[in-house]
């Protein structure tokens, strides 16, 4: 990462920054995702010190697997819901690392009826780290925010889902363009799209206090609005972007999936 005496990083710096800081934040978030207590976060360590679980050969976890098929999509020109969908689907089927409950439910679905679910037991996670390289189009705002919309709405159609994924990707957007004020952005796509009062205020919330940080967001069954609350807060208070990785490692049963996306949204600020 670029040290505060290096010159400006370039938008292809922070655009690979972003891309590898996903796959980063995952396998660091592995280590202890599953760790509720001091002694199994030391367990999870290497020789006390923290250090990304590297995934079997051949196996992908499920935030960089689900973020790499949009990626895909997006290098080929164009992309194609139900072939994205295809990609998530036989990812699933032959691999599946680290994929939560709800998603296992949301893959299922559209390998069965070649459709996206219609309800699902509750609001999921995936949806925030398979949309992530719909940042990459910010040249086209609105498309983005439709895009990135859609896409979440292929692994859950809840609303909450859909609108907290938007907004990552609108603060992951703001950061590669190499601006760290990305709150007023992402209150006012929001804003634009009918947000609940819910999710507005704990967004505008993120920039009133440095010294009070949201409650670490424990697990798969986190709520998508606790998860992107937590990252953004940290994203914005917090300036040493690896001392911030270490802290999700040592506080233990951060999933992978908001490993996936601090260290993506960290990749692209820094």
């Amino acid at each position: 990462m670029t040290s505060p005496h290096s010159t400006t990083p370039s938008l292809a710096q922070r655009r690979e920054g972003f891309l590898v800081g996903a796959a980063v934040g995952a396998s660091l978030a592995a280590a202890t995702a599953h760790a509720l207590d001091v002694d199994a976060v030391r367990a999870g360590l290497v020789d006390g010190a923290v250090v990304p679980v590297a995934p079997a050969a051949g196996r992908h976890r499920a935030p960089v697997a689900l973020a790499d098929a949009l990626l895909e999509e997006l290098i080929g020109g164009g992309v194609d819901l139900r072939r994205l969908a295809q990609r998530w689907v036989a990812w699933h089927q032959a691999d599946g690392l680290d994929a939560d409950p709800c998603l296992d439910e949301a893959l299922t679905h559209l390998a069965t009826y070649d459709a996206p679910p219609l309800v699902l037991t509750a609001p999921g996670l995936a949806p925030l780290a398979a949309a992530l390289p719909a940042a990459l189009t910010s040249s086209s705002p609105q498309g983005m925010v439709v895009g990135a919309f859609h896409v979440a709405r292929l692994l859950d159609p809840s609303e909450e889902s859909a609108l907290t994924t938007v907004a990552v990707v609108v603060a992951a957007a703001r950061m590669l363009e190499g601006h760290r004020d990305f709150i007023a952005d992402v209150l006012a796509v929001m804003r634009a799209n009918d947000a609940p009062a819910s999710l507005l205020e704990a967004i505008a919330r993120v920039p009133r206090d440095p010294k009070a940080p949201p409650a670490v967001p424990l697990g798969d069954s986190a709520s998508p609005t606790a998860a992107v609350s937590w990252i953004l807060w940290n994203v914005h208070h917090r300036p040493r972007g690896v001392q911030l990785l270490e802290q999700m490692v040592l506080a233990g049963g951060v999933s992978v999936t908001v490993g996936a996306v601090l260290g993506a949204l960290i990749g692209a600020r820094d």
